[in-house]
């Protein structure tokens, strides 16, 4: 059977590698224009800000931040796109779900020569894989 180890919520505190948020490696963190460098900064604040919890309300969750609601809303675009979170309405606003941690950006070289990236997350929650589809 296999077993996953799964970081806690808590290990978001640990810095990103050579201060980069969400673990960019150096040559992509270059490549990105200086808007989406700041989203992913503050998206990177917003992963702190949950703390041990698994779900806030956006607000108290850019306040915890220290993030004006707009720099928030661009954090949350740069984590809804790597599928890290998900938000459901809720009484007093957006309820934002951690659902997994950036773990990794894998550069691979395509038959074509051009350069791509793969991002690899780490869900928090053990993926539930039926015994039939394992080999």
């Amino acid at each position: 059977m296999l077993a996953l180890t799964l970081p806690t919520v808590q290990s978001l505190a640990e810095p990103a590698p050579e201060g980069r948020p969400l673990g960019f490696p150096a040559e992509l963190w270059a490549e990105m224009s200086e808007e989406h460098r700041t989203a992913c900064t503050s998206a990177d604040a917003l992963l702190g800000a949950f703390g041990e919890r698994r779900a806030a309300t956006l607000r108290s969750v850019s306040e915890r931040a220290g993030l004006a609601l707009p720099d928030a809303l661009a954090g949350l675009r740069v984590l809804d796109g790597m599928n890290l979170v998900e938000v459901e309405p809720g009484e007093t606003g957006p309820v934002v779900r951690l659902l997994a941690l950036p773990e990794d950006h894998v550069r691979i070289v395509g038959p074509d020569g051009a350069v791509r990236w793969v991002f690899v997350a780490r869900p928090l929650d053990e993926p539930i894989v039926p015994p039939e589809s394992l080999n």
